[in-house]
């Protein structure tokens, strides 16, 4: 093989034939596209998972501000009572039962 000097200057040509210069064209432009498009959804799937977690972060302060209405509140006591009432009577009844056995 004869050694050749590679000499590059201002009149120097390349030749490269017009199909795979279209080729390589066509192909930059399809990566161009791929890259933005793949960006793209990534902005957006940020995006809604930033305003997903706003939404949790609200529905979980007004998870924990939340209060029973007072009508609510007062029939949680009153059943409470009840209960209170219905154990105190359960113990009445035992100790009658045994009592006249």
């Amino acid at each position: 093989m004869p050694d050749k000097d590679l000499r590059f200057s201002e009149n120097s040509n390349i030749s490269i034939p017009l199909r795979n210069l279209i080729s390589m064209i066509a192909l930059t432009g399809l990566s161009v596209w791929l890259y933005f498009g793949i960006i793209e959804r990534l902005t957006f799937l940020e995006h809604d998972l930033a305003m997903t977690k706003i939404e949790v972060e609200e529905n979980d302060n007004w998870i924990d501000d939340w209060q029973p209405p007072e009508s609510v509140q007062e029939s949680i006591v009153r059943m409470r009572e009840i209960e209170m009432q219905l154990k105190l009577l359960e113990q009445k009844v035992a100790i009658y039962t045994e009592t006249v056995e």
